[in-house]
């Protein structure tokens, strides 16, 4: 019976009942539409994806996330075909690799490989992974986790091969596995800094020099194709991505404890994720990625060095965010869904768990592999603690923490009575120490949030029972919110079901008066019906209640100009302008309507400046063509529509746009 019970066969046992759980829960997965209508961060990578499949090498931009996981998820799409879950079993597959390598990465950190007691050990450690439910959930979506988790085992298992055979060959492998792995996630790359500790320590003389040496240039080597691929498509320096300015500020602000809270509301525009849109319109001209990031870096710093005082209680609520047992949710809730997925349920291993195990587990380890865990562990909680650590983000940690925990539950059953008790109290008050608590969110605010995100997805597929459905439950989890009726109103436009959403603003205009945003949102659904005198109205009184915002007045010249009312029109322009001149719609939309009553001249100085400050700006050199060409200046028009032409990536609707003028100008 003894053959039965080994340690290879009780990890075949765990990969067995895992494989049947990935599966049960990708079956359950499929009959939801959380893969197939992704939102947020997942839209994000299923567009750049998609976009590639089609040929765009990245839209004129620099990158703004880890290009890694959109290009391999691209691949699956290639093979596969867009939008389908073929990434959702991909990943779920290579969750369960993941345990194998927990079990063989166990082993290598205690080195008697022979021995039973390691072996054992890795038993334990590949189990309590096993059972832990947030790698499987985060597998299923369209996320980078579990690629990041997987790389993160292969830099971890390089390491002990490099410190073991310490030959410089290992550690040029090492450095690019890191390099390799930052391209996903760039915070990695603190590594580069850190490893090379193993190398001083382990050697003397120069020989430690050049093998830092490798390890750092292989790490920075996989940056030069990221970087010249910006510089070529973009035109912009960038060494890998643009989005460290807008994560950095948004982890400096310590008035929201450490959790991810936007910078920019919704309501005035699209929500800019980026901060470009917004800042563009700030500073009035043209922002390359390189300078959004270096400007919200500053701003970044400047909000760090003005709230000085409250910055050490702020890094250590992300400090103790990340080693909590609280699965602070960021796009989406793990806790709630793990209640939905009956797969899930079965999964009863808490991060809590794994935190205080592991931790006390980094005693037991041998000497060298201990030091390896520590920077291991150590190196990415400190590059991820400058921004925000929410449960997706520490999952390349939990594999890690259950191999130690897996060491400690072997060493602590081999211990004496006296050190068996010891070890238990003080496995016990750690436990205490990191259990969710204070750490959670207010439950009605995640439950608000989930059921927003469904009702969101339900509108983009055009299903207005489920949409009125999910924000009913959004409004019953925590009653009273304007936002609620105002996210359905939004929700409702998708569908074009009007009066349900005139309806919806009706009553976020009852619980917040003085918002401005819903009476000029009421003016754009009025306005997309053809209800111009309401449309007016209703940006004319959101004008009233915020003097200093331009908007109301620019949608309110479209409007008036849709009538025919001309010169309230350019009045209306004129007032936007007034208040944001160097907003390029404002600037375009006024020239327009100069050119439109024969202004000529001032429409050419307003669309000659715009198109200086905004050269990526198409509409701006449409008008600019058509001011020139109605004014009798034939050469100065081509050149205009040229400079619209050699824009890159162009949609499909602005090229015919330029044939049509090249048409009509006799091109």
């Amino acid at each position: 019976m003894k053959k039965y019970f080994s340690p290879e066969a009780a990890l075949a046992l765990i990969l067995i009942i895992s494989a049947i759980v990935r599966f049960v829960f990708f079956r359950q997965l499929a009959a939801t539409d959380l893969v197939t209508v992704p939102l947020l961060d997942s839209l994000a990578y299923h567009e750049w994806a998609a976009r590639l499949v089609a040929g765009d090498p990245g839209w004129g931009e620099a990158y703004w996330m880890g290009p890694l996981y959109p290009h391999l998820l691209a691949l699956v799409y290639g093979v596969f075909g867009v939008g389908t879950m073929a990434i959702s079993g991909l990943q779920l597959v290579l969750s369960l690799v993941n345990i194998w390598l927990v079990f063989l990465l166990t082993r290598n950190f205690l080195w008697e490989d022979d021995s039973p007691s390691p072996a054992w050990a890795a038993v334990l450690s590949a189990g309590l992974y096993a059972m832990y439910g947030a790698p499987v959930f985060y597998a299923g979506m369209i996320l980078m986790a579990t690629l990041v988790t997987t790389l993160y085992l292969l830099v971890a298992r390089q390491t002990l091969l490099a410190w073991r055979s310490n030959t410089t060959a290992s550690w040029l492998v090492l450095g690019l596995l890191v390099g390799l792995t930052g391209l996903a996630r760039g915070n990695i790359f603190l590594l580069l800094v850190l490893l090379p500790l193993l190398i001083l320590k382990k050697n003397t003389g120069p020989d430690r020099w050049k093998k830092s040496a490798a390890l750092v240039i292989a790490g920075l080597l996989m940056l030069v194709p990221t970087t010249v691929r910006n510089l070529l498509v973009a035109d912009d320096f960038v060494i890998l991505t643009t989005n460290g300015g807008i994560n950095l500020l948004i982890g400096q602000q310590a008035d929201y404890g450490g959790i991810f809270a936007p910078m920019v509301p919704e309501g005035q525009t699209d929500y800019d994720a980026s901060m470009e849109k917004s800042l563009e319109l700030e500073m009035e001209r043209d922002l390359k990625g390189s300078e959004v990031s270096r400007i919200l870096t500053g701003r970044a710093w400047d909000e760090f060095r003005l709230n000085l005082g409250a910055m050490p209680g702020h890094y250590l609520r992300k400090a103790y965010r990340f080693w909590n047992g609280y699965e602070l949710p960021q796009i989406f809730s793990y806790n709630f869904w793990h209640g939905q997925f009956s797969a899930l349920r079965i999964l009863v291993v808490p991060f809590f768990l794994l935190t205080a195990l592991g931790l006390l587990g980094i005693r037991f380890l041998p000497r060298g592999p201990q030091l390896i865990m520590v920077l291991l562990l150590a190196g990415y909680f400190l590059s991820l603690l400058p921004f925000f650590p929410t449960s997706r983000y520490r999952m390349p940690v939990a594999p890690l923490l259950a191999i130690s925990a897996g060491v400690f539950l072997m060493a602590w059953w081999h211990m004496n009575r006296p050190l068996k008790v010891r070890w238990l109290v003080c496995s016990v008050l750690l436990v205490t120490a990191i259990l969710p608590r204070w750490a959670a969110l207010d439950q009605a605010e995640i439950l608000w949030q989930v059921h927003l995100h469904e009702a969101s997805r339900a509108s983009k597929q055009g299903d207005l029972k489920k949409t009125l459905s999910k924000v009913r439950l959004a409004e019953e989890a925590n009653p009273g919110l304007a936002e609620t009726p105002y996210r359905l109103a939004v929700f409702l436009e998708e569908v074009e079901a009007w009066p349900q959403a005139e309806a919806a603003l009706q009553l976020a205009a009852t619980r917040a008066p003085r918002n401005s945003k819903i009476p000029y949102r009421m003016g754009v659904f009025q306005d997309r019906q053809g209800k111009w005198p309401d449309a007016l109205n209703s940006f004319r009184r959101a004008a009233n209640m915020d003097p200093q915002w331009a908007f109301p007045w620019l949608r309110a010249g479209m409007t008036l100009r849709k009538a025919g009312q001309m010169d309230d029109a350019i009045d209306a322009f004129e007032k936007a302008y007034a208040l944001s001149p160097g907003n390029h719609r404002i600037r375009s939309n006024l020239a327009s309507a100069y050119a439109s009553v024969e202004q000529y001249d001032a429409a050419r100085e307003l669309l000659g400046q715009l198109v200086e400050d905004f050269p990526n700006y198409v509409n701006g050199w449409f008008n600019l063509a058509l001011v020139q060409w109605r004014s009798g200046r034939e050469d100065d028009a081509r050149v205009a529509l040229k400079m619209a032409g050699e824009i890159r990536n162009l949609t499909p609707g602005q090229v015919r746009r330029v044939g049509s003028l090249e048409e009509m100008m006799g091109q």
